[in-house]
């Protein structure tokens, strides 16, 4: 990537011929992407590809119901996982939990997922509130570098999603739920519980009960991190583009799509095992 950016550059600095090389640079840049992941965009969603959907189990009492399930398990998770911070999350158990929901929805490989790497655009992630993202040219996981902690199990798991082939934003949230709920890690757990609470529509408050100290102490965390590296301005424009971006690749709602997660689980039934039921291959 960092040669790449060199050439446009040096090549921008070299007249009409420089910038007809760029652009057949960026025009070589794009068939590769879409070759090599762009097309899963046009692939079915999950729940027109396995057949247990059912859309009727999405409604406000399940929606309710989840919310309830999600407050109990972050305040039984929170000091688990906690008493674990300092040992981190196991890399190889995610995966040993993530490996067997893509192939139970459609993966016939096992994609090469491992630990996230280090991108040039990290400062701008923390600026406009990315979390991660993959390279499209080399299919590797980039997380951002201000992520907390318990934030880390359910974005890589999300970006692995993203490695495997599912384009869709609410199908590598669910993937990285599920990935997190089946992991025996409280870390993980608790990082997939957390994002289905904020996944769900918000309340306007919540009662200063409802959570346990160690948990108002996380979210009090993410807020102190959004408050000192959020630019505002910055992710409006950046968050805007990709919305563009998300509408012309098949997926109308935008980056609304990431919170339809909660249409996923609660639409589609799951094995004893935690892995999503499926009837059609």
């Amino acid at each position: 990537m960092l040669a790449l950016l060199a050439f446009f550059v040096l090549s921008l600095r070299r007249g009409l011929r420089g910038l007809f090389d760029a652009m057949l640079v960026l025009l070589v840049a794009y068939a590769w992407f879409e070759i090599a992941w762009g097309w899963n965009y046009a692939r079915a969603p999950i729940e027109a590809r396995i057949g247990t959907f059912d859309a009727a189990a999405v409604n406000p009492h399940a929606v309710a119901a989840l919310r309830v399930k999600a407050i109990a398990e972050l305040n039984a998770l929170a000091p688990l996982a906690h008493a674990r911070e300092s040992a981190g999350y196991d890399r190889s158990a995610l995966r040993t939990a993530w490996l067997p929901i893509v192939r139970a929805l459609g993966d016939r490989w096992n994609p090469h997922v491992g630990a996230p790497k280090w991108t040039i655009v990290a400062p701008f992630m923390a600026l406009n509130g990315t979390q991660g993202f993959i390279n499209p040219l080399t299919l590797e996981s980039q997380l951002a570098p201000d992520l907390l902690w318990f934030e880390v199990p359910f974005d890589l798991a999300h970006e692995w999603s993203h490695v495997a082939g599912f384009a869709r934003e609410d199908e590598a949230n669910y993937i990285g739920v599920l990935t997190c709920l089946r992991d025996p890690d409280p870390i993980a757990r608790y990082s997939g519980w957390m994002s289905v609470l904020f996944a769900l529509p918000p309340l306007p408050r919540y009662a200063k009960t409802t959570f346990t100290p160690l948990v108002w102490s996380d979210f009090a965390a993410i807020r102190a991190r959004n408050a000192h590296n959020l630019n505002v301005a910055f992710a409006r424009f950046s968050w805007g583009t990709y919305n563009h971006y998300l509408k012309s690749n098949h997926v109308a709602s935008g980056i609304a799509n990431y919170d339809e997660v909660t249409r996923l689980l609660l639409g589609i039934p799951r094995t004893r095992a935690g892995l999503p039921r499926v009837t059609v291959r």
